[in-house]
């Protein structure tokens, strides 16, 4: 485990997640040592039937599994669904410049959920981990439609095979504007492929305790134009609130992420920085498409409630799930509730200016 010896921390690329990692002494009182109630007995078979496999908690509905990919550029903000969604994938798309997010609900049904984007093949590869998920989109690169052909993937394309799904709001220009209603997804998605079971990819542990985590503020650079993006330790609550910074409103400052259809803030339990390789693929229309791996194995850092540990991610090919681990080979225990993984890249470049920084 990793002994933090200054105040502030600050990882560009993996390179110093990497230096860091296996070298360092263990600190008795260090928060990425795993505490000992993460290693309490496992619920019981039969109350495991009524919790959420995606989060953990009590849930009397589950599925059908939604994947839905939506917009974070400065236009698509403030998106819709960010709270109410199990688990959350953050990733580059073009140009190593905006990120994007594929949400996934299991029974949460918002209103209204978007603006819904296209799809690119390394989140086809994440939807094909969870098996029987129907996967909500409009339209995809290439390689992209190439993937959801290839893995067979349960295919709500609002462009092609999905129509009457999504709708335009008049108060945001195109293609900034489309959305999908959740509960007419998840009955498209039922009539066509009936509500398939999701295992659970990963372990929980208990709820976060009252001891804070030693790092409280977690910013994500993944453009200085306009997404830099902060999580925010809140005590009372016990969880991670998430902030992004806003250029045009006044001193640069910090506007809190909130869930638009349930007016109540943005709250992770679990927050995984999974670095791994990206790279530029050549494209006929040369908008820079990249290629993300997402099989194989690579530097982690884990935020698992109020603890923070470095460990690793493993995934043995495609169709199988993504497991992460601490440094001493044990399996993660996530904390309950909603979880998002942030895939970044392994290196820092010109072209690629993602920093991550812990305070």
């Amino acid at each position: 485990m990793i002994h933090w010896k200054s105040k502030h921390f600050v990882i560009l690329g993996s390179a110093l997640l990497l230096a860091g990692c296996g070298t360092a002494k263990t600190s008795p009182r260090s928060h990425t040592s795993a505490p000992s109630s993460l290693n309490s007995a496992s619920p019981s078979r039969a109350s495991m039937k009524n919790l959420d496999p995606l989060t953990g908690l009590p849930s009397s509905h589950h599925g059908p599994l939604l994947a839905v990919m939506v917009e974070n550029s400065e236009y698509g903000r403030p998106q819709y669904g960010l709270r109410s969604a199990d688990v959350v994938y953050e990733a580059y798309t073009e140009f190593f410049y905006y990120s994007r997010f594929m949400l996934l609900f299991y029974g949460k049904e918002p209103a209204q959920v978007g603006p819904v984007r296209s799809a690119r093949p390394y989140f086809v590869s994440w939807v094909h981990e969870w098996p029987g998920a129907a996967y909500v989109h409009a339209g995809a690169s290439d390689p992209g439609y190439v993937s959801i052909n290839r893995d067979h993937i349960h295919n709500l394309d609002v462009d092609a095979n999905a129509y009457g799904l999504a709708y335009r709001v008049n108060y945001r220009p195109a293609p900034h504007n489309l959305f999908v209603s959740i509960p007419k997804a998840a009955q498209m998605a039922q009539a066509s492929w009936g509500n398939p079971g999701i295992s659970p990819h990963w372990q929980f542990g208990p709820k976060p305790g009252k001891t804070p985590p030693r790092y409280q503020t977690i910013t994500l650079t993944w453009n200085t134009h306009n997404t830099i993006e902060q999580w925010r330790w809140d005590e009372q609550q016990r969880g991670w609130t998430r902030w992004v910074l806003c250029p045009e409103c006044p001193d640069n400052q910090y506007v809190q992420v909130m869930g638009e259809n349930s007016h109540k803030p943005v709250l992770a339990s679990n927050i995984i920085i999974q670095y791994t390789q990206e790279e530029y693929l050549p494209d006929p229309a040369h908008t820079g498409w990249i290629q993300i791996q997402t099989h194989g194995q690579g530097k982690a850092l884990l935020i698992l409630g109020n603890h923070i540990y470095h460990g690793t991610w493993r995934n043995q090919g495609p169709g199988m799930p993504t497991k992460f681990y601490l440094n001493n080979g044990e399996p993660a225990k996530f904390a309950p509730g909603q979880t998002w993984i942030e895939v970044v890249p392994n290196s820092q470049s010109a072209a690629n200016p993602f920093q991550l920084q812990l305070q």
